[in-house]
């Protein structure tokens, strides 16, 4: 399973295995370009602070950060591995661009909104992508919709290769003008090149918004696009530091108005609220890096929690056996790979349970079968506890 680059690369320097630390000297006088610096786990912020200082100072390596949500990194108590290390501002006056490229308009609801009324408003744009804080949300929504060829689902319940095509699907609609009714899930948010001119987006941390509103009047073919913040009245919203960014963001908007969320300033102030209430070594990664306990540090420093990935059955089995008996009987990378396009991945203790249940098969290598449902729409069809409502901090 093939992780995120910026993954492989912070887990690469934190790593106990010899073949990953044997790389990292070609590192040195480098010049690392961090992209979207604000995705970064803030649970594990200050070990990452401190492993970039060390690059800088010790490596001579010049660490790029990019980002439309720059966080003061250099101005928060927690985060001392960050100062007396210069941060320079690459792009002078950088506040005007932010009044000049404006490409949609924010329009910040008070009062939460329940799922049929929501869903009746959606029904009732032509072309609308909405963004939940979680899958059970983006779920439920889903079902309070009317039936319809127009409506569309992501999320991580569905296989690459189902959300490719969705995602293909969904393209040819907007650039034909045909409806588009899109409920998805913060999947959308980062890689995925989409251009709506009304997007919905559930109240939650405030870097969050703005992706999805990068998903607005993308390529501003319209003098603005319309971008909603509401909050649902039976949704559920992650623990963590997904729920402070979530309850700073939902404090600071019920004292602006939706022009404010242009302004930079109002970044750098939640940012910094956030870095001042989160715990930014929520493991304790720095105390077992301090002992040299290198075995610990690696399992601790995780950028994505662990899963068990999972072949679904997607379109069907009689397309996926064949592939996956060619792999078990002779694996190959070429035949992995192909594998991976129809992977779906769980969390550990929804792998138990479900392997409990008698869903989930042990193939090898770590890898089930997932021989429960399968929708077109919705994807894998469980009795399931979304993971993000479990991950706790502290």
């Amino acid at each position: 399973m093939r992780q995120p680059a910026t993954v492989q690369f912070f887990e690469s320097l934190l790593s106990r295995r010899p073949g990953k630390a044997r790389k990292l000297h070609n590192i040195a006088s480098s010049v690392i370009i961090l992209d979207e610096v604000q995705a970064l786990p803030v649970e594990l912020l200050r070990p990452t602070g401190d492993v970039l200082r060390c690059l800088v100072r010790e490596y001579g390596c010049t660490v790029v950060f990019c980002t439309a949500t720059q966080p003061p990194l250099e101005e928060a108590p927690a985060l001392a591995e960050f100062y007396g290390t210069d941060i320079l501002e690459i792009v002078p006056g950088y506040a005007k661009y932010f009044d000049s490229l404006q490409r949609v308009d924010y329009e910040i609801r008070r009062s939460p909104q329940p799922w049929s009324e929501l869903a009746g408003e959606i029904a009732d744009a032509p072309q609308v992508m909405v963004i939940m804080n979680t899958r059970r949300d983006a779920i439920a929504l889903l079902d309070a919709m009317p039936n319809g060829d127009d409506i569309f689902h992501l999320s991580t319940l569905l296989c690459g290769a189902h959300r490719r095509k969705v995602l293909n699907t969904i393209t040819e609609r907007l650039v034909a003008g045909q409806p588009v009714r899109l409920i998805s899930t913060q999947v959308v948010e980062a890689g995925v090149d989409l251009d709506f001119p009304l997007v919905f987006r559930a109240i939650g941390p405030l870097d969050r918004i703005v992706q999805a509103a990068g998903r607005c009047n993308r390529e501003g073919k319209l003098a603005k696009g319309r971008v909603v913040l509401f909050e649902p009245a039976e949704g559920r919203v992650p623990t963590g530091a997904y729920r402070i960014g979530f309850e700073l963001a939902k404090a600071l908007l019920q004292g602006c108005e939706g022009s404010d969320l242009h302004k930079p300033d109002l970044y750098r102030n939640y940012f910094r609220d956030l870095f001042f209430i989160a715990n930014v070594d929520a493991k304790a990664v720095q105390d077992r890096r301090r002992v040299l306990d290198y075995p610990e540090v690696a399992e601790r420093y995780r950028m994505i929690p662990e899963t068990v990935p999972a072949i679904v059955n997607y379109p069907d089995a009689s397309s996926v056996l064949p592939v996956l008996q060619r792999w078990l009987e002779k694996p190959s990378r070429e035949t992995w790979r192909h594998l991976q396009s129809y992977l779906v991945n769980f969390f550990q203790h929804e792998a138990i349970r479900h392997a409990a249940d008698g869903w989930l098969e042990p193939l090898t290598g770590g890898v089930y079968h997932w021989w429960g449902k399968y929708d077109k729409d919705r994807g894998v069809v469980a009795d399931f506890v979304d993971p993000a409502d479990l991950i706790v901090s502290g």
